[in-house]
């Protein structure tokens, strides 16, 4: 197959990202797909990290699709280098006639004295479509073939361990569905190497009376109680999102005041995305909700049916946390008189529900993160991108190595993005990359506490 310049190309299989990367090179439009959030993050970092020749334009405001300027060229021994060479055949030698010319299409001519960057592209996390029943098929019952929970269950038996930043792990035991509930999937037990939980949720629990969800302990659920593991601590309760869609902040909401009346000592929300609102919600933690909440993100690799792999290093879910960030109002305003800011990202916060405590990561030790200046909502549009921990600007630095000083470089990897300007009330929005590929995302509102 074969493109002209302008052109678009579809790559249903991303993985380092290859095609985006040739196609940005040849002035092709370019859509790349991939079912895991890895590949994703590399193909981004290279093509956001790398340069390009510039290719002269037929015409400069059509852009690629008016097609590239072509020239006949030689070198000093006389040997064909442009995009335009001679076709000598039998037939132009017998008659003398002049032979015809050819374009090398991998060969226009090009600008040396400019470096071109990636055009601009958005990052879209699109969840699976839903798949409409048939009005005469009915609804699968719990624990049937079809049943989202049930998979969900059987998947998180057969892989139990929910990976924590800096290799720390917790690993879950008897996972099963509740024997009555309306908001939870299901319940499990912590293994006893993690049973630091049990002691450490009773003083945790003890601090935190006041919350107005927290049954007293008469009322508490005597089956719950009866379900307790050999290690002594509660059960944790967790709830799957939907396999079409985000969890929200009701279903937390619900599921966290079910869980305090049934005495679990901890609420796992388990999904592909999370909506701003529950992201909030379980941000605040044991504060607003009346028991510690984590978030852990499942890989779409759960959606691969049969080829699924479940071995013990294979991690399917992982706890995720949420950035700190500061966003800071500058003395001096815009030419217009718009306000500037300044936002600073303080670290990642995960909670580790192993040991009651909270894991940090400082600004400046994660492997990318991004600031989106006008937050609409939707799509995140990256307008400061930032790799503190990697030298992924390394191939830019030194391609413009005479037009920007190192102070810059310095600066993107930083923890502090670039003033800007932006009216107060205005969303921003800042997106972090964590080790495993998750992209978290913090929203705050400029002027806002």
């Amino acid at each position: 197959m074969t493109t002209d310049p302008g052109g678009l190309v579809l790559d249903p299989t991303c993985g380092s990202g290859t095609t985006a990367y040739v196609a940005e090179q040849w002035g092709r439009r370019w859509i790349t797909i991939d079912t895991s959030r890895v590949p994703l993050a590399l193909a981004r970092q290279r093509l956001l990290t790398a340069t390009f020749p510039w290719h002269r334009l037929k015409d400069d405001k059509a852009g690629p699709a008016a097609g590239f300027v072509y020239a006949r060229k030689q070198n000093r021994k006389g040997e064909e280098i442009g995009g335009i060479v001679p076709h000598i055949t039998l037939k132009s030698i017998a008659n003398n006639e002049p032979p015809a010319e050819e374009v090398l299409v991998d060969r226009p001519e090009t600008d040396d004295g400019i470096t071109r960057v990636s055009g601009p592209f958005v990052v879209e996390a699109v969840l699976p479509t839903p798949q409409p029943l048939d009005h005469d098929t009915p609804a699968p019952e719990p624990d049937a073939p079809g049943d989202h929970v049930a998979r969900m269950i059987e998947i998180l038996r057969r892989s139990p361990t929910l990976a924590l930043p800096g290799g720390g792990k917790v690993t879950l035991k008897s996972i099963r569905r509740p024997a009555r509930t309306l908001n939870l999937s299901a319940e499990a037990a912590v293994d006893p190497a993690c049973s630091v939980i049990a002691s450490a949720a009773k003083q945790s629990r003890a601090t935190s009376s006041a919350s107005p969800w927290i049954a007293s302990p008469a009322a508490r659920n005597d089956e719950a109680r009866a379900r307790d593991d050999d290690a002594g601590a509660r059960p944790v309760a967790i709830l799957f999102g939907p396999a079409d869609g985000p969890i929200t902040a009701r279903a937390v909401l619900d599921a966290a005041k079910e869980a305090n009346a049934k005495n679990h000592a901890h609420l796992y929300a388990i999904g592909f995305g999370f909506t701003a609102e529950a992201q909030a919600e379980i941000d605040a933690g044991e504060a607003v909700l009346g028991l510690p909440v984590s978030r852990v993100t499942m890989t779409m690799d759960v959606l691969m049916g049969d080829l699924l792999k479940t071995q013990r290093s294979s991690q399917i879910f992982s706890i995720t946390g949420s950035p700190e960030i500061a966003v800071t109002k500058l003395p001096e305003a815009a030419d217009d008189g718009t306000p500037r800011w300044q936002v600073k990202l303080m670290g990642l916060d995960t909670f580790d529900p192993a040991t009651m405590q909270a894991h940090h990561i400082n600004g400046d030790d994660v492997p990318m993160w991004m600031l989106d200046t006008g937050w609409n909502g939707m799509a995140f549009t990256a307008d400061q991108v930032f790799f503190p921990r990697t030298s992924a600007w390394d191939n830019l630095r030194r391609a413009l190595r005479s037009t920007h000083d190192d102070s810059v470089w310095e600066h993107l990897r930083g923890d502090t993005s670039a003033p800007f300007a932006a009216d107060a009330g205005t969303e921003v929005a800042v997106k972090v990359l964590d080790d495993r590929g998750n992209e978290l995302l913090r929203i705050a509102r400029l002027g806002g506490a």
